[in-house]
C-alpha cells in the first residue's frame, strides 16, 4: 500500500469506531468496536508481512515481530467482540494482549542491537533508570491517589496496577533502547517509540475506565490501538526502504530526538513529581520512595560508567598519539604542518631532512627554505587550494648533500584550524627517469634529435594564434652509396653531422627531426618565403663534402616543404612528401614548393556542413582480404569530398577543410553512422574499420556517437573497428584513452593504424586494449629496398600473435611482395594491389560474384610453409 493509502485506512477504522461505539455498550455481544479493531489489526498484520517480505536475515526480524503483535491483537480482538469462551477466553484474551505488548519492547531491543559497537550494559542501565523513574511519576500522581481505600473495587486493583505500569515500562524500555539507533534506520525507531505511546495510552485509558466507567475513556482506548496500528506499518514501510546491504555510515550510532525526549522528561520528572506532592500534600508511598532511590543509585552507577569511558577514551587517545608520532617519525616520507603564515609549526625528523632544515631553527618559514623564483607559486598553490585534498604541490630545493632535490607535497587542510598537513615525498630519482624516458621517448638515440613522434606533436599544436608555420622534408642524395662502400659505421657518423649542420643552420625556435634513415624534417617559424629561404640554405649547407674519419662524402639533399595549417599535420607531411618527390625528379640536390593549397580552397569557397547534407561527402571503401585465402573479410572505410570544382579531396584534405570551418565533430558523427549503416546494409558479416583523425577527436562524443550508430544501423559491435594511430594518441586530449576503454567495453574492436615508426607495440598494449595493428610496409623499408621487409613483418606478426592481436600488411605495392607478406603468416593484407577506393555499390557488386576471393589463393604448399 502507498504512503498515501495509510491516512485512508485510519479514517476509515474511526468513522467504524464512531459508528461501532455507540452500538456496544457494556456486556453486548458482539461488540462491534471490537470487531473493528481486529479487522484494523488483521490489515496491519497482512501489510507487516508483505513488507517484510523483501528484507533479509536480521534486518527483518524486529518488524515482522511488529507484525506478529497486530496478530495477536487482531486474535484477542476477535475473542472479545465475539464474546468466545466465556472466562477461559477472557483468560486467553490476557495472554494473547500480555505477548502483544511485549512485542515493541522486543523489536527496540534488536533496533538497539543494530548499532556499531552496542554496548549492552549501558542500555540495561539507561533502560532500568528510565523505566523506574516513570514508574516513581506515575505511582505519586495517578496510581497512589486511585489505590486509596474504597476508591475502586480490591477486585480490579491488580488490573488497574497493571494497565497503570504497562506505559511506563513499555514506553521507557523501547525509549531508552531507541535513543541512539543506527543511522539507517532513525526514522523507523522514532515510529516504534510512537507506537508504544499510543499504546501506553491505550492501556492508561483502560485503567482509567475501569476506575470510573465510562464510555469516552473506552472509545479513546480504541482509537489509541488503531492509531498504533497504522503507525506500526508506518515504521515497517520505513523499514523496508533501508537498503539490505548496509555501510558503515548507515550502521553508525545517530541519536534519536524522540528516544531523547522520553529519557530527560522521565528523569526530571521524579524531583517535579516530588516537588508537586510535597506541595499539594500527596501521599508518597514507601515504593514511590524505594524507586527514586534506585534511580539516583543507576545515576551514580551511569556516572562512573562516563568517567571510566572517558579516563579509557583519554588513555587511547594518548596510546593512539603515540603511535602515530612513532609511525611518522619513522617514515622515510615526511609529515609537516604549516599555519597560515606558512610557518612549520611540525616537522618530522624526515621532513627535516626533506627540507634541509637545521637544528637550530624549529620553526622557520618555508618560503624561506625554496628558491627566490618558486616562493610566489607555491604560495599560491598552497594558500587558495582551500578545503579538504588538493592538487599535489612540487617544490626544488637547491643543492644538499646528495645535490639538488624534488619534493612532491601533498596536503590537506585541518578543518577550522587555518593549518595545513604537508605530506613530503622525494621524488628526484623518480622525476630524473621519468624525463630521461620522455627525452627517449621523442629523441632519435643516434642524432638526438627529436624524432617523428615529436615532430607530429608540434604539428598539432599549430594554430591560429601560433603564427605561420612551415614544413621542409628532406633526404640525402646517394646515401646508400655510403652504406655499400664504408659501411654502415660510416654511415651514422655521416648522419650526426648532417644533424649538426642542420641545427647550425636553423634558430632556436625551430624543430629539426630525424624521421629514420636518411630522412630528416624541419618545422619553422615563419611564412612561405621563409621557408623557401630555409630550404634553399639546407641544400647549400649540405651539397658542401663532409670529412667523416680519413674519407670525404659528397651527399647533398632534396628538400619537399610546404606550410602547416591548424589541424593539418598529417596533410602537411603528405603534401611535404610529394614535394620531396617533385625535387628528386628534377635532378635531386633542390629544393620543390608544395603549391596547390586544395584545402584552403575548398574551405574559402565551400561549407563542409552543407557539402554533408548535399551528399558531397562521400564514403570510399579499401577492401582487406584473409592472408590465406584471399578472401574479402572487411573494408576500410575512409571519407572523400567529391567537389564540383576542384574533384575528390581525399580524407586528410577533408578533414583540414573541416578543421578550418569547425566541422570536424559533425564530420565525425557522420562518418562513423554512415560506415555502420552501408557495411550493415552490404552483408552480415564483414568488418568495418574507421580511422580516427590526429588531433581531431571528439572524445566526449565518441562512446555515444558509436553506440547510436550501431543501434540506428543493427550492426554488431564486433564487426567495427575504430583505428587509432600513434600520433592520434599523442595529440588528443586526455580524455581519448578513456573513451576508447568505453567503447571497446561495448564489444566493438580498437586497432593501431601505421603501426612500425615509433613506439613498441607491448607499450600501446599497456594504454588500449588493441586487437587490430595495421603496418605500412612502406615504413619497413628503406629507399626503396624490400629485402628485409618480409622478416620484419612477420617479426610484428609473430609478437603481435603472443598478445592475440590480428596484423593486417598494407600499401602493399607488388604481387611479389604480397605474396612474401602472405607466406609469412599475414592475418590480412590491403593496398594498391587489392581493390581500393570503392563506392558502396562497388562493393556490393565484390560481394555478389561467384568468387569470393578478391586475391589468388596462396598455393597449399606454400600456405603450409607459412603457418
Amino acid at each position: 500500500m502507498r504512503p498515501a493509502q495509510q491516512p485512508v485506512v485510519l479514517l476509515g477504522a474511526l468513522v467504524a469506531l464512531a459508528l461501532a461505539v455507540p452500538a456496544s455498550p457494556s456486556g453486548a455481544v458482539p461488540q462491534w468496536d471490537n470487531l473493528v479493531l481486529t479487522a484494523v489489526g488483521a490489515w496491519a498484520a497482512w501489510r507487516c508481512a508483505r513488507l517484510t517480505r523483501g528484507m533479509t536475515g536480521r534486518a527483518r526480524l524486529p518488524w515482522r515481530l511488529l507484525g506478529l503483535s497486530s496478530l495477536l491483537l487482531t486474535c484477542a480482538g476477535l475473542v472479545t467482540g465475539l464474546g468466545i469462551g466465556g472466562a477461559q477466553g477472557r483468560f486467553g484474551v490476557g495472554v494473547l494482549v500480555l505477548v502483544a505488548a511485549l512485542g515493541p519492547m522486543v523489536s527496540a531491543a534488536l533496533i538497539g542491537g543494530q548499532v556499531r559497537g552496542t554496548r549492552w550494559p549501558v542500555l540495561v542501565i539507561d533502560v532500568l533508570m528510565v523505566t523506574v523513574a516513570l514508574v516513581v511519576v506515575v505511582d505519586v500522581l495517578v496510581l497512589a491517589p486511585a489505590m486509596t481505600p474504597g476508591a475502586i473495587d480490591p477486585v480490579l486493583q491488580p488490573l488497574v496496577i497493571a494497565y497503570g505500569v504497562y506505559p511506563e515500562v513499555a514506553v521507557g524500555v523501547v525509549g531508552a533502547l531507541c535513543t541512539v539507533s543506527a543511522a539507517a534506520v532513525r526514522r523507523p525507531a522514532t515510529a516504534v517509540i510512537l507506537m508504544t505511546a499510543l499504546l501506553g495510552l491505550a492501556a492508561a485509558l483502560l485503567a482509567a475506565h475501569l476506575v470510573q466507567p465510562a464510555g469516552p475513556w473506552a472509545a479513546g482506548a480504541d482509537v489509541a490501538i488503531v492509531g498504533a496500528l497504522v503507525t506500526g506499518v508506518h515504521a515497517v514501510r520505513l523499514a523496508s526502504a533501508v537498503p539490505a546491504q548496509l555501510s558503515a555510515a548507515d550502521t553508525a550510532p545517530a541519536v534519536n530526538t524522540a528516544g531523547v525526549a522520553v529519557d530527560v522528561l522521565a528523569l526530571v520528572g521524579v524531583p517535579v513529581t516530588l516537588v508537586t506532592a510535597l506541595l499539594l500534600d500527596l501521599r508518597v508511598t514507601d515504593g514511590a520512595l524505594a524507586c527514586t532511590a534506585v534511580v539516583v543509585l543507576l545515576l551514580l552507577v551511569r556516572l562512573f560508567m562516563r568517567i571510566r569511558d572517558s579516563d579509557r577514551i583519554e588513555e587511547d587517545l594518548l596510546r593512539s598519539e603515540d603511535d602515530f608520532r612513532g609511525l611518522v617519525e619513522a617514515s622515510s616520507d615526511g609529515v609537516a604542518i604549516v599555519d597560515a603564515g606558512f610557518r612549520l609549526e611540525f616537522t618530522s625528523p624526515a621532513a627535516r631532512t626533506l627540507l634541509g632544515i637545521a637544528d637550530a631553527d624549529p620553526h622557520p618559514l618555508l618560503l624561506d627554505l625554496l628558491p627566490e623564483e618558486d616562493r610566489a607559486r607555491v604560495r599560491r598553490e598552497l594558500g587558495t587550494a582551500a578545503g579538504g585534498a588538493a592538487p599535489a604541490v612540487h617544490l626544488q630545493l637547491g643543492d644538499g648533500e646528495g645535490g639538488p632535490r624534488e619534493l612532491e607535497v601533498t596536503h590537506h587542510e585541518r578543518p577550522g584550524s587555518g593549518r595545513r598537513v604537508l605530506h613530503l615525498r622525494d621524488v628526484t630519482t623518480r622525476r630524473r627517469r621519468e624525463r630521461e624516458l620522455e627525452r627517449m621517448a621523442f629523441t632519435d638515440h643516434l642524432t638526438r634529435l627529436p624524432n617523428r613522434a615529436l615532430l607530429f606533436q608540434e604539428m598539432a599544436a599549430v594554430s591560429t594564434a601560433t603564427g605561420d608555420r612551415a614544413l621542409l622534408v628532406l633526404d640525402l642524395d646517394g646515401f646508400k652509396a655510403v652504406n655499400d662502400s664504408a659501411g654502415h659505421e660510416a654511415g651514422d657518423l655521416l648522419l650526426v653531422e648532417v644533424a649538426r649542420r642542420l641545427q647550425g643552420l636553423l634558430r632556436a625556435d625551430d624543430l629539426v627531426a630525424r624521421l629514420g634513415g636518411d630522412e630528416f624534417a624541419v618545422l619553422l617559424a615563419g611564412d612561405e618565403e621563409a621557408a623557401v629561404e630555409a630550404a634553399q640554405r639546407v641544400v647549400d649547407a649540405l651539397a658542401r663534402p663532409c670529412r667523416i674519419g680519413d674519407r670525404t662524402f659528397s651527399v647533398g639533399a632534396s628538400v619537399g616543404l610546404c606550410l602547416v595549417h591548424p589541424g593539418g599535420g598529417q596533410l602537411a607531411f603528405r603534401q611535404a612528401d610529394a614535394a620531396l618527390g617533385a625535387a628528386k625528379k628534377a635532378g635531386k640536390g633542390c629544393w620543390r614548393l608544395h603549391t596547390e593549397d586544395r584545402v584552403a580552397q575548398a574551405a574559402a569557397g565551400s561549407s563542409v556542413a552543407i557539402a554533408l547534407a548535399d551528399g558531397e561527402v562521400q564514403l570510399r571503401f579499401d577492401t582487406i582480404a584473409n592472408g590465406d585465402t584471399g578472401v574479402l573479410a572487411a573494408v576500410h572505410a575512409q571519407p572523400v569530398w567529391v567537389h564540383p570544382e576542384l574533384g575528390a579531396l581525399p580524407a586528410a584534405e577533408l578533414w583540414a577543410a573541416a578543421e578550418r570551418q569547425g566541422c570536424t565533430a559533425a564530420l565525425q558523427q557522420w562518418l562513423i553512422s554512415r560506415a555502420c549503416g552501408d557495411v550493415a546494409a552490404l552483408d552480415d558479416q564483414l568488418l568495418v574499420a574507421v580511422d580516427l583523425p590526429a588531433g581531431l577527436v571528439h572524445a566526449d562524443e565518441l562512446p555515444g556517437e558509436v553506440d547510436s550508430a550501431l543501434r540506428a544501423a543493427g550492426l554488431a559491435p564486433p564487426r567495427l573497428t575504430l583505428l587509432v594511430t600513434e600520433e592520434v594518441l599523442q595529440t588528443s586530449s586526455a580524455a581519448l584513452i578513456p573513451a576508447l576503454h568505453a567503447v571497446h567495453r561495448t564489444g566493438v574492436r580498437l586497432g593501431l593504424d601505421d603501426y612500425g615508426m615509433g613506439s613498441t607495440l607491448w607499450s600501446q598494449l599497456a594504454r588500449l586494449p588493441l586487437e587490430v595493428v595495421m603496418v605500412d610496409v612502406r615504413n619497413l623499408s628503406a629507399g626503396g629496398n624490400h629485402d628485409r621487409t618480409p622478416e620484419l613483418l612477420g617479426a610484428i606478426g609473430r609478437s603481435a600473435r603472443d598478445f592475440e592481436v590480428s596484423t593486417v600488411a598494407k600499401e602493399i605495392t607488388s604481387g611479389q611482395l604480397l605474396h612474401e607478406l602472405r607466406v609469412q603468416g599475414v592475418v590480412a593484407v590491403a593496398g594498391p594491389v587489392l581493390p581500393t577506393g570503392l563506392t558502396v555499390a562497388e562493393v556490393a557488386g565484390l560481394l555478389r560474384r561467384p568468387g569470393p576471393a578478391v586475391v589468388a589463393p596462396l598455393p597449399p604448399a606454400r600456405a603450409a610453409a607459412g603457418v
